[in-house]
């Protein structure tokens, strides 16, 4: 069973990376694509999951659709086509509207934190129940599988994490093993590795290698300029591009406006994570405190030697890489 990193399972149609353990370099920059880092200081990262931007620019999307073609219909005088077209319509995006703001006003989930001191990280279930798992037998994978249809070929992929349970810490990963999982959808390839390595250099570098949380920056912005603000910055970034002949951008931008309502994003994600949930168990709060640099924990030898190789092996690798 393949289980370490470096290694690959492949097939027809998809592939199975293995990131982790041990949790050694990717070769990739540190890029926080699915915003997950929700806090991150000198001692710990608390990374969370709340990936529903792209359920609301699908939704905007078909509901600007189905308007357009409503008003074209009313347009030609066929009023009767024109009401079942609205009635179909409303059925089915009210129907997913509705699933859509039920999943949205769920509580979000405690994060799960990485303690670059300790190297352990602590996972809490909604109920409060946690447990601690060494840093190194934390598993990342990133599948990924291509599917074939009518316009040709497209991929998917994702970062899985994968934790021991309580009790089982210390016990291996595999395929039909029980763990915690978290699992994000950066696109699979490169971009997971570069999720990851958001962890994985917080944990190996230090809090500097890896970016800042974009969520406290819009905040702040939303914050400063008020939620009219925010339409106000995208027609002003539209008429710019305008003005610069950047029609490529101008038309994303003008889309995103209008198509698929990119704003609200800003506006609705502020409000959802504008209270993260922290960890207070007694325990979790006293293993998340600072300690002297004495005693902190050390890598073990095996990923120290895995860690030496892998560096050797990319410091080779881009001498040889052509300038961009």
């Amino acid at each position: 069973m393949t289980e370490h990193a470096g290694e690959m399972e492949q097939g027809l149609l998809w592939k199975q990376e293995h990131l982790a353990p041990l949790p050694i370099p990717t070769g990739q920059p540190a890029s926080d694509l699915m915003n997950i880092i929700w806090r991150k200081n000198e001692v710990y990262l608390d990374i969370g999951s709340f990936a529903m931007a792209a359920g609301w620019l699908t939704l905007h999307m078909g509901t600007f659709i189905s308007v357009m073609i409503v008003t074209y219909v009313v347009s030609t005088g066929d009023h009767w086509a024109a009401l079942a077209l609205f009635s179909a319509g409303a059925g089915l995006m009210g129907t997913l509207w509705y699933l859509f703001i039920k999943q949205w006003r769920k509580p979000l989930t405690p994060p799960i934190r990485f303690n670059r001191q300790r190297r352990e990280v602590c996972i809490t279930e909604p109920d409060g129940n946690y447990w601690f798992v060494p840093w190194e037998r934390v598993y990342a994978i990133a599948p990924s599988v291509t599917n074939l249809g009518t316009y040709g070929a497209t991929k998917h992929g994702s970062l899985v994490l994968w934790f021991p349970l309580k009790g089982q810490e210390h016990e291996t990963y595999g395929p039909n093993k029980k763990g915690w999982v978290l699992m994000v959808n950066p696109g699979g390839g490169i971009s997971s590795m570069a999720q990851w390595e958001c962890i994985r250099s917080f944990m190996e570098i230090g809090p500097d290698a890896v970016p800042d949380s974009s969520h406290a920056e819009r905040s702040s912005k939303v914050e400063q300029q008020g939620y009219i603000g925010v339409w106000r910055g995208i027609f002003s970034q539209l008429f710019d591009e305008l003005k610069s002949k950047e029609y490529g951008a101008a038309f994303s931008t003008f889309t995103g406006l209008t198509i698929f309502g990119a704003p609200w994003i800003a506006v609705l994600m502020t409000k959802k994570l504008a209270h993260i949930p922290d960890l207070t168990a007694p325990e979790v709060v006293d293993w998340s405190k600072p300690l002297p640099p004495a005693q902190w924990a050390k890598r073990s030898p095996e990923l120290e030697k895995a860690i030496a190789e892998r560096e050797a092996e990319l410091a080779a690798v881009r001498p040889n890489m052509p300038a961009k």
